[in-house]
């Protein structure tokens, strides 16, 4: 008897654990869209891109906070031509908090969110020459944004977001001018449940 009873109360361990919401997800995530870098003249439009992993930890139904980490082509062009084009890239840490509508059993879960992004200059080029040394080795600013997650089958979700970082720190050396990071991006990815 002892024996079935814990047999019953295992089982329903799994399955209650299998019902269960998964709090925790991760999974990969890239994007592509806009850069420039303020009080720039001029400025071109400049491929911006960045690849990483993106995870999310769901507190209640309708909120979370997640933490991406990626690797960030950014910079400015002002012109045609190689020669016109500063190219910084970054390893970026952005926390976001996150509304989530709707609720966890629908498909489609429209989201807001917003937070600090952190980031670590990894290099800087201009045509080719590198110019690190003439600019900051850390970039701090906001990000903000609106997607959805549509979930693809239990406890996995594709994600889609537009995102809009606005810099805060200076990204050069140089005392006289303010320059700070701007990037507008569609990020989309795949989220799973741990």
């Amino acid at each position: 008897m002892k024996k079935l009873l814990l047999a019953v109360i295992i089982c329903s361990s799994f399955c209650f654990t299998a019902m269960a919401q998964s709090k925790f997800s991760l999974g990969p995530n890239a994007g592509f869209g806009h850069t420039w870098v303020s009080n720039s003249n001029n400025a071109k439009f400049k491929l911006a891109a960045n690849a990483g992993v993106a995870m999310v930890y769901s507190a209640t139904e309708h909120f979370g906070i997640g933490l991406d980490a990626k690797y960030s082509y950014e910079g400015v062009k002002t012109g045609s031509g190689a020669a016109n084009a500063l190219d910084l890239n970054y390893f970026r840490f952005p926390l976001k908090a996150i509304y989530f509508f709707n609720n966890y059993g629908n498909q489609f879960r429209p989201k807001i969110f917003a937070g600090p992004s952190f980031g670590f200059l990894s290099s800087a080029k201009t045509n080719g020459v590198n110019v690190k040394s003439l600019y900051n080795s850390s970039d701090v600013g906001i990000t903000a944004g609106a997607g959805f997650n549509y979930r693809l089958v239990k406890n996995s979700w594709f994600t889609a977001d537009i995102n809009y970082l606005h810099g805060l720190s200076d990204v050069t050396k140089d005392a006289s001018i303010k320059n700070h990071n701007r990037n507008l991006q569609l990020n989309v990815g795949v989220n799973f449940g741990l």
